[in-house]
């Protein structure tokens, strides 16, 4: 199957079904790759009659479909994936609570798959060659900053727009090593950093 990249969310009950706290971390894994219901019980350490039931509640609402079925040891396994790389709620729907929750809950899991990316990334990745850190082959970094909205939408588009370049834009057939980018940026009440004088 293919993935699509963004996903609009139109109804409610769709809404409702990716706002679970649990169902949020399923599809952290199901927009990955496929998985049976026994692979995402083991995953997250649960029954596989409870990650059948959340299962079955994100495929009836179309955020998840069975991509394909193989017979192992006289069972039939059942792979299901996420529909869509993202799930962004309709313009009608973003004032229900439920949207505002599911963001939150979204972030708070890609931030939770970061760590264990982090984990188990092998350890060539984390040693240095140098102590110029713009030879590194690996990124780490938090900011606060103030800045008008605008700004920031700006900003926002131009690393779109530079992620895009930079997979998109990279057919030549030279030596390539995979990488894992995650990203979070959101407004904050009050920064935490100490201020500089």
């Amino acid at each position: 199957m293919k993935q699509k990249s963004i996903s609009m969310i139109e109804s409610y009950e769709q809404l409702k079904a990716i706002s679970d706290p649990l169902r949020t971390k399923m599809l952290i894994y199901l927009v990955e790759q496929p998985y049976t219901v026994h692979m995402l019980a083991n995953e997250l350490n649960l029954s596989r009659a409870k990650i059948l039931y959340h299962i079955r509640e994100l495929e009836k609402h179309g955020i998840i479909k069975l991509v394909r079925t193989e017979e192992r040891g006289g069972n039939l396994l059942k792979y299901y994936q996420a529909i869509a790389r993202g799930f962004i709620p309709a313009d009608h729907l973003l004032n229900y609570v439920e949207s505002k929750e599911a963001t939150r809950q979204s972030f708070l899991e890609v931030l939770s798959r970061a760590k264990t990316r982090v984990l188990a990334a092998p350890d060539e990745t984390f040693r240095l060659h140098s102590s110029n850190v713009e030879e590194w082959n690996n990124l780490s970094l938090q900011t606060e900053f103030k800045v008008s909205q605008e700004k920031f939408l700006e900003f926002t588009q131009k690393y779109r727009a530079l992620l895009e370049e930079l997979i998109g834009g990279n057919t030549e057939e030279e030596e390539k090593q995979h990488y894992y980018l995650m990203t979070t940026a959101f407004q904050i009440e009050e920064p935490i950093f100490t201020k500089k004088n």
